[in-house]
């Protein structure tokens, strides 16, 4: 609860119709604990630097094969985009069934170590440019047939060779196209890819299924890309993951059966049976929230994601929150300030002072209930358990006084130096979201912390992500904030394009000599070095600010009476780790 000088400062900065919320808001979440299934704390973010030829850890073995409830799990999603079961052509929403049906080269424990799954090992040349896996034997198709080197060769090529680039659709994809130099078999049970320039997180966020992204191994087709066969694949998917699809119907369900002979298991040589404990999924999409809710409460689902605010709801039917740790965070993006314009963002002294005048700990609380969904911790995509993760990283405090006189010494006209020069309005947008709650509420929360503090002429606008990402590239935002959600990750440091392309068209800078301090710290490669390089790199990317920290949420997921145990993987915003459901 907030004490009495809480609720003044509140009652200062926001209003009675916020106050309001705040009410609201902690009745609701002021009880919220994580579920007492859930993981122990990862481990310090030092410890999972990934090896570059890794050993699995023992881990106790899941119950036997005859011990495989019969029952079925249904499991609603908010959305699954395209549908298609290549996410070479995603447009957002595949990582929800994708990773139910495909397997990945590297897997994952639940403190964020990479381990063995498709390939047995992986390494990198001296160079840094040529990766190498080699490929576990025994692994099988849903039709039974091989997965071989040659179809890892061939998905790769599909995804990432230079080609791609004039037929892939997913931004990923290009951008892997256009680094790549060759991709070969190099031996009867190795496959080898060559860049261009240096990609330290290759591992993690290439091969793995702690990626954002469901890279995962398709069977080898007669040639790299045909539309036709590309579409006859996604009618009728034929994948390695612990679930084989046997019914779609658009728009409304996946249905999926158990995978007997999937590759994680000890019969393959891996410590543990990843397999399903239950015999068949439904995937069900159900965009309202308020319907995925009754379901939960009526037995008629078993898991789907869900707002704190719904908690009373799910508890008296029975069921509980689950939290997966770390999932997403707020990605507070000051656009295009480099541009030689007379934007008041340019000056670094002016987004020193935006920051500082956010009160997270406030946003924390009002919304949230509390820490147990929202953490003031990590600085953008950098969280706890990210490789490079450090507490200097963590956001920095409130302090309207320090805001003011950075703007002040910028010049610029606040409640402190009213004979300043005008700011002129400050636009933020932002968008509803399927996965962060509360999103344009937190940006209104800014707003007004912004315009009570600084002075400032603010103005949320809350549009269509697809429309705002769109606006991004097309850098009519410069000038302006775009305050979105976006995925924590294991290592951030191959996905920061942003601060390491030059022609990158939603670059956050145009310092060329950064530019090469980006692209030198995520080639490293050494994972020994990795963690002190990366730190070092976000700490200076924090320094420059075109990006604010705010923190990260703990994801709620709403778990019917049926679930007996499930243990979600920290930094995933998708369905995790579904090995650890068990069921009545």
């Amino acid at each position: 609860m907030h004490d009495l000088s809480q609720q003044i400062r509140i009652l200062r900065i926001l209003g009675p119709m916020l106050v309001f919320l705040l009410l609201l808001a902690v009745a609701c979440g002021s009880s919220a604990a994580p579920d007492t299934s859930a993981p122990a704390k990862a481990a310090p973010a030092a410890a999972a630097v990934p090896t570059a030829v890794p050993g699995a850890k023992a881990e106790p073995a899941a119950p036997a094969e005859s011990k495989v409830n019969p029952g079925k799990l249904t499991w609603m999603i908010g959305g699954w985009g395209s549908e298609r079961f290549d996410y070479t052509f995603d447009v957002g929403g595949s990582n929800n069934y994708i990773r139910w049906f495909g397997g990945f080269l590297v897997e994952t424990d639940h403190d964020g170590l990479l381990i063995p799954g498709i390939a047995t090992d992986w390494s990198v040349a001296e160079n840094g440019l040529t990766w190498t896996v080699t490929i576990r034997e025994g692994v099988k198709f849903h039709d039974g047939t091989d997965l071989t080197a040659d179809d890892v060769r061939w998905t790769w090529c599909h995804q990432w060779c230079p080609e791609a680039k004039e037929y892939a659709t997913q931004s990923g994809a290009q951008s892997r196209a256009r680094i790549m130099d060759k991709i070969e078999t190099t031996g009867p049970n190795q496959v080898s890819l060559t860049t261009t320039t240096g990609v330290g997180a290759v591992p993690t966020l290439w091969l793995s299924a702690a990626s954002s992204s469901p890279w995962i191994i398709f069977p080898k087709r007669e040639v790299q890309h045909d539309e036709a066969e590309v579409e006859a694949y996604s009618k009728d998917p034929n994948g390695s993951g612990p679930m084989k699809l046997v019914k779609h119907i658009p728009s409304e369900v996946m249905e999926f059966e158990r995978f007997g002979d999937y590759y994680y298991q000890p019969d393959n040589g891996l410590p543990e049976d990843r397999r399903m404990q239950f015999t068949t999924l439904d995937l069900r999409l159900v965009p309202e929230e308020s319907t995925r809710v009754a379901a939960i409460r009526a037995g008629e689902a078993d898991i789907a994601p869900a707002s704190l605010s719904a908690k009373k709801q799910i508890e008296a039917g029975g069921g509980r929150l689950v939290f997966g740790r770390e999932g997403i965070y707020f990605r507070i993006m000051l656009l295009g300030c480099w541009h030689d314009l007379d934007f008041p963002c340019k000056d670094k002294r002016v987004r020193h002072a935006l920051d500082y005048a956010i009160d997270k700990e406030l946003i924390r609380d009002t919304l949230f209930g509390g820490s147990e969904v929202m953490e003031v911790k990590g600085w953008a995509s950098t969280t706890p358990s990210t490789i490079g993760y450090s507490t200097e990283l963590d956001p920095w405090p409130f302090d309207p006084a320090k805001a003011r006189a950075l703007m002040t010494a910028a010049g610029y006209k606040n409640p402190d130096n009213p004979d300043g020069k005008d700011f002129g309005p400050l636009i933020i947008n932002t968008w509803p979201s399927s996965s962060m709650p509360f999103l344009p509420e937190s940006a209104q929360l800014a707003g007004e912390m912004w315009k009570r503090e600084l002075g400032l002429d603010t103005e949320v606008r809350v549009g269509d992500e697809s429309a705002l990402k769109k606006s991004t590239l097309a850098q009519t935002l410069n000038g302006q904030i775009l305050w979105r959600d976006n995925e924590a990750r294991v290592d951030a440091g191959g996905g920061r394009s942003s601060y390491g392309t030059p022609d990158h068209k939603a670059r956050l800078h145009n310092d060329a000599e950064f530019f090469d301090t980006v692209q030198a710290a995520i080639a490293v490669t050494d994972p020994s070095k990795r963690q002190a390089v990366l730190n070092e790199l976000y700490l200076a990317q924090r320094d420059l600010s075109m990006e604010l920290g705010v923190g990260y949420i703990n994801i709620p997921w709403a778990v019917g009476e049926r679930v007996l145990e499930w243990q979600p993987f920290p930094l995933a915003f998708f369905p995790s780790a579904p090995h650890t459901i068990v069921l009545k």
